[in-house]
C-alpha cells in the first residue's frame, strides 16, 4: 500500500483547494483545481467540486458533486496564452470557447484576467479569474453556471474561491 501511496505521489501535479461560498440552495462545499498535464501539446487541468445543499432542498447527490476537465494549447500553463485571448478576443477549441472578458484587480492582485469559458457539452458557463501568481492552474476564483435540465438547477450560479 505505500508503494502505490508513493507513486501517486510522484506523479501528481500541481494542486490547490477551494472553498465553495454559500448559495440560495447550498450552504458550501470544497473543490479542487489539479494539473493532470503540462506537456509541449497541451495543458489540463481537472476542476472537482463537492456542492452541500441545504436541508430540504429537491436536488439529486449526483448533481451536487462532480468535476470537469479542461484541455487548452499549451501556452495556458501560464500567461502567455492569457494574453493571446486578451488579444483575440475568442479562441474555439475542440471541447470549448474561451473569451476574453476583462482585466480585473482581484484580492490585491493586479491585471489578472477575466474569462469565460463554455464547454461545448452545453451543461454550464465558467468564469474565472487568473493570474500567473495562483498556484495549480492560475485560477483564484471560477464562478459555475449550471444549464440543466432540473428547473430549480438551471442557471443555478456557484462561486469557487482558491483557500488562503
Amino acid at each position: 500500500m505505500s508503494f502505490f501511496l508513493t507513486v501517486k505521489v510522484a506523479f501528481a501535479g500541481p494542486m490547490a483547494s477551494y472553498h465553495i461560498e454559500k448559495g440560495k440552495l447550498h450552504s458550501g462545499g470544497s473543490a479542487q483545481v489539479e494539473v493532470l498535464e503540462n506537456s509541449p501539446e497541451k495543458f489540463v487541468a481537472k476542476l472537482s467540486y463537492h456542492i452541500q445543499k441545504k436541508i430540504l432542498v429537491p436536488i439529486p447527490e449526483d448533481q451536487l458533486k462532480g468535476e470537469t476537465v479542461f484541455e487548452f494549447p499549451p501556452d495556458f500553463r501560464d500567461e502567455r496564452g492569457y494574453l493571446e485571448l486578451e488579444t483575440k478576443g475568442v479562441i474555439e477549441l475542440e471541447k470549448a470557447k474561451l473569451q476574453f472578458v476583462k482585466r480585473v484587480n482581484w484580492r490585491g492582485l493586479k491585471d489578472a484576467y477575466q474569462v469565460l469559458i463554455l464547454p461545448k457539452n452545453g451543461r454550464s458557463k465558467i468564469e474565472a479569474i487568473y493570474h500567473p501568481s495562483v498556484k495549480a492552474a492560475g485560477w483564484g476564483r471560477v464562478l459555475v453556471t449550471f444549464i440543466n435540465s432540473i428547473p430549480i438547477f438551471n442557471g443555478y450560479q456557484v462561486v469557487i474561491e482558491i483557500d488562503n
